[in-house]
């Protein structure tokens, strides 16, 4: 039986909304030890990422949009969009495969039917779990 995204992935979704500045973004990013949140609508469904490399990007650029500061920037200004996400009962070999196409770490897991966040997949579980069921079994 194949491995399923709800077999690996984490219950917990980090998550900022549309509105969150840059500092909030940070702040949510080191507390959690996270390389990258998703960003939300008011309904909780993901519309976009922000990872470290998107921040380094724009604070490195020194201007966001209209000459203002990177620090000024909302996760709408900042986040690569749309979201990739996947589903729990995405094969999680087709979730490895469109982590590597889009050059992503880690992925929002959403509700088939509501589309809001359920948690996130992130690579090293991915690696793991095909590790594992890579593994020759005893006899």
């Amino acid at each position: 039986m194949p491995i399923e995204v709800r077999d690996v992935m984490g219950r917990v979704a980090i998550a900022v909304n549309m509105g969150a500045s840059f500092a909030d973004i940070v702040a949510t990013m080191k507390r959690y030890a996270v390389g990258a949140v998703t960003v939300i609508d008011a309904d909780r469904r993901p519309v976009g990422m922000v990872s470290g490399e998107d921040l380094l990007l724009k604070d490195t650029d020194a201007v966001c949009f209209e000459g203002r500061a990177a620090t000024g920037c909302t996760a709408a200004e900042l986040m690569t969009s749309p979201a990739v996400t996947v589903t729990p009962e995405t094969p999680l070999e087709e979730a490895a495969q469109l982590m590597r196409e889009k050059n992503v770490k880690q992925l929002p897991v959403i509700d088939p039917l509501t589309a809001r966040v359920l948690g996130t997949l992130h690579q090293p579980d991915v690696l793991r779990a095909l590790t594992r069921s890579a593994a020759p079994s005893s006899l």
